[in-house]
């Protein structure tokens, strides 16, 4: 499995969940490939101080990161595309129109996971991607709740309410990811 993040300048919010995603996968021995990109990234920066602090702070390794500019050829080939925000999803659906099933915002996707599991709480399998995908009309995809808010410019305080929300969030997901596998 595939999941590739997506926030604005790729320093900040989706580089803090590709590192989260990775590290807890690795934790719970679960296949799961992190990466990320930004909407109006600059290729090659580092991740944002504050952010690189706040994930070594949670034993989250940030080193050796550099952020890349979203375009189609890294959309295609993700499994699923998990964005920071509504608008970073609209953007990605734009770019790669053919894929648009794909992608959610990372809060969308574990609401969805969420409901459908409340579905069948007896099944040790996770809903597989077609049934996340055909449950979107279950939730309200336009709520502003979806987003997490970009810490840009912000104190650090900011950074360390990002990692507050990314952190279970992601957790669910390497879950879903973990139960997926066990499903099949």
């Amino acid at each position: 499995m595939d999941a590739l993040f997506v926030c604005t300048g790729n320093i900040c919010r989706s580089p803090m969940a590709e590192r989260i995603c990775r590290a807890v996968a690795v934790e719970q021995g679960v296949e799961l490939t992190a990466s990320s990109a930004g909407v109006g990234a600059l290729n090659g920066q580092a991740m944002h101080p504050f952010a690189s602090e706040v994930l070594a702070e949670n034993r989250v390794d940030a080193t050796g990161f550099e952020s890349r500019y979203l375009q189609p050829r890294i959309l295609a080939p993700a499994d699923i595309v998990l964005c920071m925000t509504r608008e970073h999803r609209a953007a990605c659906q734009r770019m790669l129109p053919v894929r648009w099933k794909r992608m959610f915002t990372l809060i969308e996707f574990v609401e969805l996971v969420s409901v459908l599991d409340g579905d069948t709480p007896t099944t040790d399998a996770s809903p597989s991607i077609d049934a996340i995908m055909a449950a979107r009309g279950r939730i309200d995809t336009n709520s502003a709740h979806l987003d997490i808010l970009d810490p840009m410019g912000q104190p650090k305080a900011d950074f360390e309410r990002v990692y507050r929300e990314l952190s279970p969030q992601v957790g669910a997901l390497v879950q879903w990811a973990r139960r997926s596998v066990v499903g099949q």
